[in-house]
């Protein structure tokens, strides 16, 4: 048998794995063509042209595809392991599969991805992940009753997609009545209506009919008794309706008005936004106590059943959203809407600009942050405020700067021939008076201005701009963007269509005659909200309305709105081409704040240009979520690989011990957790920040090193840089150590360190943790005479560690921002051990080489339980040198925030880190402490009038 590994097919394999790059296996194979035959011809038009070996005939190819295929198979890491794991449900799958005939509606939506330029790897993760939940799906469910998900996507992310491919796939399977419960705002249901019919609606062999206008006259096509729901039937039906009693239950009404009908229905319920407007927010302890209106609607819509006792044939409830904290902590009962046959994770595109991409992770280097975001001083606010108010009647600098980047960047994609609309999103407040006041300072700005003081402006902005964010800064804070960005064009170059741009401003006109939309060339001032319905007196329409893309007379160059609004904008509508954001809305509840965020989304084209203007404050809340957010996908990610149900995982996200300072969601929307509960069952830890005094670092090496001397001899680390003491009893670990130390109140989890000793003392047996292995990690290996800066413990002589100082300086906090590495966590196991761990289980190289701490915690847990540590709680330990000077040269162009710095510590730091095992049985940790969680941030004080 060939070696194909062998030096002999180097070239060979150089030719695969090149086209590897672009391509998938499954192109691969036969190079694009259908069979041996059309490969064979393809390879012998290569060799003529001298681009691969001549030997490398259709036989060898396929041999050594195979080969390659396997072995990056084998090269799989536990992290892309894990990653691939979507789905968490203990149901068993059902034999569907992804429809392949051309004229089906999963492949006629999916060639309508390819036309809009998805790129392959997008759609097949799409497809992955429809495939995935279309498994979980039932075609009968008259016995065990409806099926119940929740599919778990990000805000502005493409969830709609992922909802018309599920429905695409479920039709081509003989599902016909689809019903999506679309929000509480009738222009989000007319939007999300159109994409969807737009989406499905295609010439094959199914017919889609959109149900608008049910009813129970005899002689309409849309009474329920004229459906054409046989097995043979192609016909499939589509109705989105709106999260309102009224309408909710109309429909009801309209779908049991025949139950012979109904038990030919398989019905599959798509819960868009299903946070919103179906929770239960009535007090669920109470049985007396009637459901909330929308809720009790679509809970009866999915436990359906008729008069006669007729059931549809199968009914299927998935309910979809960016923000599952409700969903999970309200209420689980049988008859309620929680997800407990499974739970799917929708893997955004990697153009995706999240959370965690714009705001950056707590503790990460890789996630810092675009340099996109500016701010809003407090005196700013205060004059916003003082505008609603009527008090004030100018608009703060930084919000001029918004307008003239919203004008230059809109400049820029004209001159880029970009057609689709481009935006600029004004949201300050929720009130409509509020509005009106913000929107006349909009309007007496244009109208003011001089136009070439507006230039003048424009070019002072734009250069500033392009010199603060770089397209080097967008390369290397967007690690794996996977295409190449436009940079930006010379100012001269956008002059022409700035100044063409700022020829006219006004509301979109109405032609009286036909009473179309008529879009100019100038900048369209929008207020969306419900006072503006309708048409004004002189034909102006000033709610949103972004012209039709398909229509004949589509506007050139693209059209520019200003958009002023509050809760219209803040969930679920698309903001086209939004290039600058000014945003003062706040609240403390994480998921209405993480759905206001509009700027989410893809910026294919212009990635460059988002620019977003908030308060310092409001930056680090979305941050401190993108955080809160990136950790409750590790989590479920953990238990979807253990194999877990989605019943199992309500408790994990109950008991956070994250959340001390925001809440998920509103209290009556997360009724079935109790607010003193906390779970530390998989906490991952470390002390970041420290107060520069010395007596206090003093103190702190003395508890240590008292508390090594219990610990008594101590074994090398396996990397021979540190010690380690195993099965160390909690009790010592917590009454000479973690109750002695001084831990700063700027660690948010430290700050409590007391309730997880309770915690930790009450759980150990029941959750089934072994002793603590300890581990002092040091630099350099042990007992060198080289290292200078030492510390002599168990004997030995253990080398200080290096850490920086990171972000502002001087202050009178030291933010080392991250303490450990990553093999640290790896650091108790023994050489052997660690030796024999299967290759996909050892950190990859490109992780060995991190300077800080990105493993994920669902990625060292599944490896330490590899090697036997799955139950095994460590502590880790650092003493850090007082004179600690940053490893790398710092570049000029880094964030202040980013920056490195001389430690400059009156004394030596002692770094702690804390890891727990997940625990995996499904039976709720919590305990119930009545204790008040210390608030690690100041409370807002940018909640802008007629906020939340």
């Amino acid at each position: 048998m060939n070696d194909y590994s062998s030096p002999l097919y180097d070239e060979h394999r150089y030719v695969i794995t090149k086209l590897r790059k672009k391509r998938e296996w499954d192109w691969i194979t036969y190079y694009g063509k259908s069979d041996e035959v059309g490969l064979q011809r393809k390879l012998e038009m290569l060799q003529e042209d001298d681009i691969i070996p001549e030997d490398l005939d259709a036989k060898l190819w396929l041999k050594i595809v195979k080969f390659s295929r396997e072995a990056e198979e084998r090269k799989l890491t536990i992290e892309e392991t894990i990653e691939s794991n979507r789905i968490m449900s203990r149901n068993h799958d059902n034999d569907l599969s992804t429809p392949h005939y051309e004229s089906s509606s999963w492949q006629l939506y999916k060639q309508s991805l390819i036309d809009q330029k998805w790129s392959q790897e997008s759609i097949a993760e799409l497809e992955r992940t429809t495939v995935d939940i279309l498994k979980k799906l039932r075609l009968d469910t008259r016995k065990e009753g409806p099926v119940k998900g929740l599919a778990i996507g990000h805000v502005q992310s493409g969830k709609t997609a992922n909802m018309a491919a599920v429905m695409a796939m479920a039709a081509d399977w003989g599902w016909n009545v689809f019903i999506v419960l679309s929000g509480v705002i009738d222009n989000l249901r007319e939007q999300t209506e159109t994409r969807l019919i737009r989406d499905l609606k295609h010439s094959g062999t199914l017919s889609w009919e959109r149900l608008r206008q049910l009813s129970f006259k005899k002689s309409s096509s849309h009474k329920v008794s004229e459906l054409l729901l046989g097995e043979e039937s192609r016909e499939r039906y589509l109705n989105v309706c709106l999260k309102n009693k009224t309408r909710l239950n109309d429909l009801i009404k309209w779908l049991k008005d025949d139950g012979n009908k109904l038990k030919q229905m398989r019905i599959l319920i798509i819960d868009d936004e299903a946070d919103q407007g179906g929770i239960n927010t009535n007090d669920i302890k109470d049985d007396l106590k009637e459901r909330t209106e929308i809720n009790k609607a679509i809970v009866n819509l999915a436990e359906i059943q008729a008069e006669d006792g007729s059931k549809p044939l199968a009914m299927n409830y998935i309910s979809y959203t960016a923000t599952p904290y409700a969903n999970f902590l309200n209420e689980a009962t049988p008859k309620s809407l929680y997800p407990r046959d499974f739970i799917a994770t929708l893997k955004p595109a990697k153009e995706y600009f999240g959370a965690k991409q714009i705001f950056g992770l707590e503790k990460s280097e890789e996630f810092r942050g675009l340099k996109i975001v500016r701010e809003i001083l407090k005196e700013e606010n205060e004059l916003i405020k003082a505008v609603h108010k009527g008090e004030k009647e100018y608009l703060p600098e930084s919000f001029k700067n918004a307008i003239y980047w919203f004008l230059v960047a809109t400049s820029v994609m004209r001159y880029r021939k970009y057609k689709k609309p481009i935006s600029m999103l004004v949201h300050t407040s929720q009130k409509q008076e509020h509005h009106n006041k913000v929107a006349k300072l909009v309007e007496d700005f244009f109208h003011m201005k001089d136009k070439e003081e507006v230039i003048s402006n424009c070019r002072e902005v734009y250069e500033e701009e392009i010199k603060n964010f770089t397209k080097e800064d967008f390369e290397l804070d967007f690690e794996g963007y996977p295409q190449d960005v436009k940079d930006y064009p010379p100012f001269e170059k956008i002059e022409g269509e700035l100044k063409r741009l700022i020829s006219e401003f006004s509301h979109i006109s109405v032609i009286e005659e036909t009473k179309k939309l008529q879009y100019h060339e100038g900048v369209h001032l929008c207020v969306d909200n419900c006072a503006n319905n309708g048409i004004t007196e002189d034909s102006k329409h000033v709610r949103l309305a972004y012209p039709d893309l398909e229509q004949a007379n589509y506007p050139s160059p693209a059209p520019a709105f200003i958009i002023i609004g509050g809760s219209t904008l803040s969930r679920g509508l698309t903001i086209e081409g939004l290039v600058s954001t000014y945003f003062l809305r706040t609240t403390k509840q994480a998921d209405t704040l993480l759905q206001m965020g509009r700027f989410f989304g893809y910026r294919k084209g212009y990635e460059m240009l988002p620019r977003i203007w908030m308060t310092k404050d409001t930056q680090k809340k979305f941050r401190f979520l993108a955080t809160l957010e990136e950790e409750m996908r590790d989590d479920l990610k953990t238990y979807m690989f253990e194999g877990m149900g989605a019943s199992e995982y309500g408790p994990k996200i109950k008991c956070s011990p994250k959340v001390s300072w925001i809440q998920v969601t509103a209290k009556n929307r997360m009724q079935g957790v109790i607010k003193t509960d906390l779970d530390f069952s998989g906490t991952s830890i470390q002390t970041t920040v420290f107060e520069n005094v010395a007596q206090v670092h003093k103190g702190n090496i003395e508890i240590t090193e008292e508390f090594f001397k219990l610990l008594g001899q101590a074994e090398e680390t396996r990397n021979s840089r540190g010690l380690c003491w195993k099965d160390v009893a909690f009790d010592v670990i917590a009454e000479k150590f973690l109750l002695k130390f001084n831990f700063n109140d700027k660690n948010r989890e430290f700050a409590q360190i007391e309730t997880f000793c309770e915690w930790y003392k009450e759980n150990e047996e029941k959750a089934g943790f072994t002793g603590w292995n300890v581990v002092l990690s040091g630099n350099g290996k042990l007992d060198n005479q080289a290292t200078k800066m030492i510390w002599k413990v168990a004997g030995r002589k253990v080398g200080l560690v290096n850490r920086s100082r990171r972000g502002e300086y001087p202050h009178e906090l030291i933010n080392i921002g991250v303490l450990r590495t990553p093999l640290d966590l790896y650091a108790d196991m023994s050489k052997e051990t660690y030796d024999s761990l299967p290759v996909e289980y050892k950190p990859s190289k490109k992780e060995k080489q991190k300077n800080e701490d990105e493993a994920k915690k669902s990625v060292v847990y599944e490896i330490r339980k590899k090697a036997g540590l799955g139950k095994t709680p460590q502590l880790l330990i650092y003493r850090i040198n007082k004179d600690s000077t940053p490893a790398n040269v710092q570049d000029e162009k880094v964030a202040p925030q980013n920056k490195r710095h001389d430690l400059k510590a009156e004394e030596d730091l002692i770094g702690v880190s804390l890891f727990i095992p997940g625990h995996k049985s499904g039976r709720n940790l919590a305990t119930k402490l009545t204790i008040i969680l210390q608030n690690p941030l100041e409370a807002s004080n940018e909640e802008v009038e007629g906020g939340e």
